[in-house]
């Protein structure tokens, strides 16, 4: 995804792979959350936490490995999906995982982040990632822009 909107990110190889890393977030104290995602389907998403003070135009190959390397693959509560125009959203499950299908069933959730490009946040009551398929997702973040879906 790339135009207007999109968030920074910076290519590189690791490995031999070609990596995107994409400037997901920044707290108020500069820290950030990168996100790694490679163009060969055989490799894992990996988030890894940005330093405070450094744009990722600044990054040399070598930090690029670093931030890599310090990375983690998603959990089995997470899940990418790439809607219709390109886009890049992270699904994470929200709330106590052992409430899934049991009696607090209503207190789980899933929140949608968009990876690639400024998009608001999408927050699914009630709704398990085990639940939904890739379509399913795409489908609630397909709303016009600036209008989250319903969860109910």
């Amino acid at each position: 995804m790339t135009g207007e909107g999109a968030r920074p990110r910076r290519p590189g190889l690791i490995d031999g792979a070609s990596w995107t890393l994409y400037e997901v977030a920044r707290a108020p104290s500069g820290l950030g959350l990168g996100y790694f995602v490679c163009d060969g389907p055989e490799m894992a998403d990996r988030r890894t936490a940005l330093p405070a003070g450094r744009a990722l135009d600044d990054l040399d190959d070598e930090a690029f490995r670093a931030l890599w390397e310090a990375g983690r693959p998603l959990t089995r509560t997470e899940r990418r999906v790439v809607d219709g125009g390109g886009a890049i959203w992270l699904a994470q499950s929200t709330g106590p995982v052992w409430a899934e299908g049991g009696s607090a069933a209503g207190t789980v959730g899933l929140r949608l982040r968009c990876i690639s490009a400024h998009r608001p946040v999408v927050e699914l009551n009630g709704a398990s990632l085990s639940g939904m398929s890739d379509a399913e997702l795409i489908a609630r973040v397909g709303a016009p822009e600036g209008v989250a879906p319903s969860s109910d």
